[in-house]
């Protein structure tokens, strides 16, 4: 994993294949713990913690992500 987080922002597979992402692309990552991260991992991520009943759950998400979306396009138009 930490190849893609690094500058070179390649996904290197189990199978030995190689994916460049390109610019546009990002990764998220959602994880019930990080007791597997190693330091260098963790350096590399921004840290989101939410408690499970501090939010309005997955569907509160990403009606925020769609206003966020569609404002940006309209921002876009203009």
């Amino acid at each position: 994993m930490n190849t893609v987080l690094d500058d070179n922002k390649r996904l290197c597979l189990m199978n030995s294949e190689i994916i460049q992402m390109t610019d546009s692309m990002n990764m998220l990552f959602e994880t019930h713990d990080l007791s597997k991260a190693s330091p260098a991992t963790i350096s590399r991520c921004g840290m989101v913690y939410m408690a499970e009943d501090s939010f309005g759950g997955p569907m509160a998400l990403l009606k925020s992500w769609l206003h966020t979306f569609e404002l940006k396009a309209t921002l876009a138009t203009l």
